[in-house]
């Protein structure tokens, strides 16, 4: 009897332990009908809040776009009340922070913040797909461009309640409560899942066991969710096949189509896309399904291989991963590679794209490896755009040496979806040690790659890399004087046009690191240069016209004399590989 008792005691001790140590949840009030200053109007229900949570945090940037984004800048009011409606002082202390001096007391929060798309600043401007609209018709709602966290509760669960009109349809991966609320495990997730809302239309197909739902926002209707699922239903099968089974139990895929194309953002469970309307033409349904593939197979890298600086991000002061030549070079390279082991893409169409990526290639820094490319991500926004060139190129040769080591047995592929099945979603690999690991799990001979071409700077051997599978390769065969070249590659940085590369043989003046400012006495702005520099395509070898630049402070106007287009990146497959080539080849292009 005495047992039994204080068995009762113990268990009633436990239910209250555990009660008393639940985690505390923010609610989110979202107001979507009052759009007509394109400000979002949020209230936030704050719980159980300490003085170790006094600052609320605004993102300075999200896991994935590699750039600084500082969502502080778009706020345009914040108030904290008492139950009783008194107002709290709460004080702007940083660019992305707001100090609540009593937030004990604090019942509820309410702020005003101005969509991403259409609101001017002075720099970093925050990409599209990664921003926020509120429109007439539609909205879109990134998470970290709207909602925030109380400084240590970052991990607490938040509930988002949206008052929108009655004929919008709402397209987001996240769960809806009876209560009408949406639910998110915490303020992670919460980026993780973009919404949009508007007359939206719907498709679902299932992939195995994978539910995978589309939601499209056409402006005129043009474009329809049954379409785009026409067109991808092939690469999800392709995928699944690739990754031996999709890690996923739900996916779902937004894309807004009106007046501008932006590209597209992953996540975890789903992935955003910003598109001009058009019809769907044949360079518009490659670029898609090109997109999509990309942004699709991110449900391996990074949701299934990651490190703890992608698992446990800072959204405050983040740093940035070594390893984004795996998130996204390493991806780039499967979306592609997946496509070409499926059948839907050519031997020749892959390597068509991987020309393009040489070419791509050829316009920025050699000097930079991969890993600092990665590290300095957010610094070298003129250059980050070459993670996806070279870390797709680097991919494919590192997969050409595997098999070669393997004698054909193994690839990347095998390596990734083994990698991918070893950690998972909630258990993050060593940003210091990944390199060590990847080497034993493959040869050591992978380390001298991984010292050459991924944290080195060494020429790429794409020759002798290519030659292995019997594809011959030259990176420079003549010139073109049918064709023509200016001599220079152009990028942007801080807003303006800048010199990526110049011809170190053509003496025209232009150096890598000018600013264009001007052509043939006419300033160039962002918005005209293609109008301005137009008139290339009538010109032949040997004409010449007039830029000006600047270049440390001072302007100097260059002649540019037109030069004829180098032959550069030809590629052969050879007819008379040998069996030792044809059998490695045959290896490279199926999944093992």
């Amino acid at each position: 009897m005495k047992k039994h008792l204080l068995f009762s005691v113990l268990i009633s001790f436990l239910l209250l332990s555990a009660a008393g140590t639940t985690l505390s949840q923010q609610k989110f009030f979202v107001n979507l009908n009052d759009r007509a200053d394109n400000l979002f109007k949020v209230t936030l229900v704050p719980d159980r809040l300490t003085d170790e949570n006094k600052i609320f945090q605004f993102a300075a940037t999200a896991p994935g776009t590699y750039q600084t984004m500082d969502i502080g800048r778009y706020v345009r009011s914040f108030k904290a009340f008492d139950a009783a409606g008194a107002e709290i002082s709460a004080n702007q202390i940083s660019t992305d922070q707001w100090k609540i001096d009593e937030p004990s007391r604090a019942a509820k929060i309410i702020y005003t913040i101005a969509e991403t798309w259409n609101t001017p600043v002075s720099g970093n401007q925050v990409y599209a797909m990664c921003g926020t609209t509120l429109e007439k018709d539609n909205a879109v709602i990134n998470g970290q461009a709207v909602f925030g966290y109380f400084l240590g509760r970052q991990k607490d669960p938040v509930k988002i309640k949206l008052d929108y009109p009655s004929d919008w349809s709402v397209g987001t991966a996240l769960s809806k409560d009876s209560d009408g609320f949406y639910n998110a495990a915490d303020f992670d997730e919460v980026v993780d899942s973009p919404i949009m809302l508007g007359a939206l239309t719907k498709a679902t197909t299932k992939i195995e066991n994978s539910s995978i739902d589309i939601y499209t926002y056409s402006k005129t209707g043009k474009i329809k969710s049954e379409q785009i699922m026409s067109l991808l239903e092939d690469i999800l099968n392709a995928t699944s096949r690739f990754t031996d089974g999709l890690p996923i139990k739900n996916y779902t895929f937004l894309f807004h189509f009106e007046n501008f194309s932006a590209g597209a953002w992953e996540h975890n469970y789903s992935s955003f896309y910003v598109y001009q309307e058009s019809d769907l033409t044949d360079q518009m349904v490659s670029s898609l399904k090109s997109t999509a593939a990309h942004e699709f197979y991110h449900i391996i890298t990074p949701l299934n291989i990651h490190s703890e600086l992608v698992g446990n991000f800072n959204y405050e002061k983040p740093t940035m991963s070594q390893h984004i030549w795996l998130y996204e070079g390493v991806t780039e390279w499967a979306s592609q590679m997946l496509q070409l082991r499926d059948y839907l893409t050519t031997l020749d169409e892959f390597i068509q794209s991987t020309k393009n990526k040489l070419y791509s290639n050829d316009n920025y820094s050699q000097s930079i490896s991969l890993t600092d490319l990665s590290l300095h991500s957010t610094e070298l926004q003129d250059q980050y755009p070459n993670i996806y060139q070279k870390g797709s190129i680097v991919a494919t040769l590192l997969d050409i040496r595997l098999l070669e080591l393997s004698k054909g047995t193994k690839g990347l592929r095998e390596v990734i979806n083994q990698l991918y099945k070893d950690y998972g979603v909630n258990k993050s690999f060593s940003e210091k040690d990944f390199f060590e690991e990847f080497v034993k799990r493959t040869y050591p001979e992978i380390g001298d790659f991984i010292n050459r071409y991924i944290k080195g700077t060494e020429k790429l051997p794409v020759e002798e890399y290519f030659s292995k599978i019997g594809i011959g390769y030259k990176e420079l065969a003549g010139v073109d004087s049918s064709k023509i070249s200016v001599g220079f590659g152009v990028g942007l940085k801080e807003n303006k046009l800048y010199v990526l590369t110049a011809d170190e043989k053509i003496e025209n003046g232009i150096r890598a690191g000018d600013f264009l400012i001007k052509v043939n006495g006419e300033d160039l702005t962002l918005q005209n240069v293609q109008s301005k520099f137009g008139f290339i395509s009538q010109m032949k070898v040997g004409d010449t016209f007039n830029v000006t630049v600047q270049r440390d402070g001072e302007e100097k106007e260059v002649k540019v004399i037109i030069q004829p287009r180098k032959i550069k990146h030809q590629f052969t497959v050879l007819d008379d590989a040998g069996d030792e080539q044809l059998e490695l080849r045959s290896a490279w292009m199926k999944n093992l």
